[in-house]
């Protein structure tokens, strides 16, 4: 099964173009800038797996995902319907799991105003954060800025790596101010995981730059405290952002929002762009 074959529509203005499917999902599955060439989101036709409730589609994009990670919370998306006003809401059915999910989406200049909900239909409480994935095509930078030395006696930087992460593996760049990660292909994964101060992670695309803002929350956050995760493997880089944990009980919901930035230009997947982009970014922030 394949995006193309299936309903999407399209929001777009002077900028950008973006694609949404509109029966399954919610999913975004296309990102066009004006300038730049092609789909900025990585496109994953191929890849899928049967899981106890069904199969389910990768599809590529950006989707809306729950931690701690769960197979159990993993299943088709069908059914989904899509409000379009001045935003556009693609709101999810009630999964298998008893999970309900919501991306509400806006166009704004060369920005994209993302708000993503989660809503518990359970009967017994659980305990879980929005988490927001989103694929990227190969052959792009990932960044993620540490922070900085503030000097003192205190730890002041958590990098987290899951099972089959080597700390070999040559993808990955480990800088004092921040973390590169290439978007090549190999069918051994990696993924690395922070808790960043800065509020963005962003990835370097060759003519563009895509950048994701979020903001930092206080509070528990998953996987040994990472609200910022990178992944790559054979089809995609992702730059993922998670919310703090939260304890739903029925019809409860938990909400994340971030901006997505994208700025055409020339930015060759390199150390000395990766320092330009983040002293621009952080600078931006201060």
């Amino acid at each position: 099964m394949s995006e193309s074959r299936l309903p999407s529509a399209s929001m777009e203005n002077e900028f950008l173009r973006l694609e949404y499917l509109t029966k399954t999902g919610p999913r975004i599955i296309g990102l066009y800038a004006k300038s730049a060439e092609g789909n900025l989101l990585a496109e994953t036709p191929g890849v899928h797996w049967t899981t106890p409730v069904g199969e389910f589609y990768l599809r590529g994009g950006h989707r809306l995902w729950v931690a701690p990670e769960n197979p159990l919370f993993i299943g088709p998306e069908d059914g989904m319907s899509v409000i379009e006003n001045d935003s556009v809401t693609l709101m999810g059915a009630v999964d298998a799991s008893g999970l309900e999910k919501e991306i509400v989406i806006r166009l704004d200049g060369n920005c994209v105003k993302l708000s993503h909900r989660v809503t518990w239909h359970g009967n017994e409480p659980i305990e879980l954060a929005p988490w927001t994935i989103t694929q990227l095509r190969l052959g792009s930078m990932g960044i993620l800025p540490l922070p900085a030395n503030a000097g003192g006696l205190a730890p002041n930087r958590n990098l987290v790596l899951w099972p089959y992460s080597s700390v070999t593996d040559k993808r990955m760049e480990l800088h004092d101010d921040l973390i590169l990660l290439h978007g090549e292909s190999s069918n051994q994964a990696f993924k690395i995981g922070s808790r960043n101060t800065h509020g963005w992670i962003a990835c370097t695309l060759g003519d563009a730059l895509f950048v994701k803002r979020f903001d930092v929350e206080e509070g528990v956050l998953p996987d040994l405290n990472c609200n910022v995760e990178m992944y790559v493997k054979d089809v995609c880089i992702e730059l993922e952002v998670l919310g703090t944990l939260k304890t739903l009980y029925k019809g409860e919901s938990a909400t994340l929002n971030e901006t997505w930035e994208v700025v055409v230009g020339k930015f060759p997947a390199n150390l000395e762009t990766a320092r330009i982009i983040s002293g621009r970014l952080n600078s931006k922030n201060s």
